[in-house]
């Protein structure tokens, strides 16, 4: 009787922490959010100016910013960027999806968004950077591209320096913050 007892109790206990976990996901929007991962970016023949550092702020900055529309679950970066490095050629280059499907399957996401960076220029004639992010946004059970883009984006002010951070806070976010907007507007 005191085992049946405990039994009980404890199956109580556990239905209503199941409970508040599923009532706790909802509210958060867990439930209801895109998962998506975000891989590191290729960088083309116009973008040698950006170095390793750089593109892993791309890629976590482009990570952050779909998380906070809270429309996106983006999966963690290191562990997206940890099981892309062998493939970003095939991920990035744009004549497949295969490879992003078959990471997008190894993450347990719904979609993956890949790109190259044509053009990273810190400081030009004018005085002003420039980026360009080529961008697939590549459906994980069809394998098709969902969106595919190209964002432009000029320094906000002239360059004082041809330093990563200024370039950064001046051209690269502002891409980033465009970008983020355009693939939370899509339809899914």
């Amino acid at each position: 009787m005191k085992n049946l007892f405990t039994v009980v109790i404890l199956g109580i206990m556990l239905a209503g922490v199941s409970l508040a976990q599923t009532s706790s996901r909802k509210m958060s929007g867990k439930a209801d959010e895109i998962k998506m991962a975000v891989v590191e970016f290729s960088t083309g023949a116009n973008a040698s100016g950006m170095n390793a550092e750089a593109k892993r702020q791309l890629q976590s900055g482009i990570a952050s910013a779909l998380e906070k529309t809270r429309k996106f679950d983006i999966a963690d970066v290191r562990w997206t960027r940890n099981e892309s490095q062998e493939n970003l050629a095939a991920l990035n280059n744009g004549s497949s999806t295969a490879a992003a499907v078959k990471l997008g399957k190894l993450l347990d996401v719904s979609y993956v968004l890949v790109g190259t960076v044509v053009e990273y220029t810190p400081k030009g004639a004018d005085g002003f950077g420039m980026v360009i992010l080529k961008t697939r946004l590549i459906e994980v059970a069809t394998g098709k591209v969902k969106h595919a883009d190209e964002t432009t984006q000029r320094s906000t002010s002239e360059m004082r320096t041809t330093g990563i951070a200024e370039m950064h806070s001046k051209t690269v976010m502002p891409a980033i913050k465009n970008l983020a907007a355009t693939i939370a507007q899509l339809k899914f």
